[in-house]
């Protein structure tokens, strides 16, 4: 009986101590998405993408502000916030976030944030036309294969 009780009482600290854990991570994630600015950066990334929607499909353009209000509702900083907390939480200690958050805050961080967006924009530009140079051999590729699948559904 003791045994059980010794054994319970152990589960019970670990859980807490896994709860405590949590909520630290939580707090220090909270504390890194304001260090690196994600509600402007989410926001920014909802503008760009409403932009890109209508561009694409310039017939959207009269419900721009029905999207907006879509996109507002779904995908603001607000919305994914806890989410995002969480994700960050689950994939980092509460000192990596402090971490993490620390090189943010210092000249290079500020500068890496500054920059990410340029980067990983150029980065998609260089994909798009590599993937664009070689199209013909994709083409092929999808090609030869719709034909092998073809004759092996025979």
């Amino acid at each position: 009986m003791k045994f059980i009780q010794i054994c319970t009482l152990a589960l019970l600290l670990a859980s807490t101590q896994i709860t405590l854990a949590d909520t630290e991570s939580e707090k220090e994630a909270a504390k890194l998405m304001d260090a690196v600015g994600m509600q402007s950066a989410l926001e920014q990334s909802m503008q760009q993408m409403l932009d890109v929607q209508i561009n694409n499909n310039p017939s959207l353009s009269p419900f721009r502000s029905v999207m907006k209000e879509f996109f507002s509702k779904y995908m603001s900083y607000e919305s994914l916030k806890p989410d995002i907390i969480r994700i960050y939480a689950d994939a980092f200690t509460a000192q990596e976030l402090t971490d993490i958050r620390e090189f943010y805050g210092s000249k290079t961080g500020q500068k890496a944030i500054k920059l990410m967006p340029q980067l990983m924009r150029q980065g998609g530009e260089i994909g798009a036309k590599r993937v664009q140079a070689h199209i013909g051999e994709l083409e092929s590729m999808i090609k030869a294969e719709a034909e092998r699948l073809k004759k092996e559904a025979k």
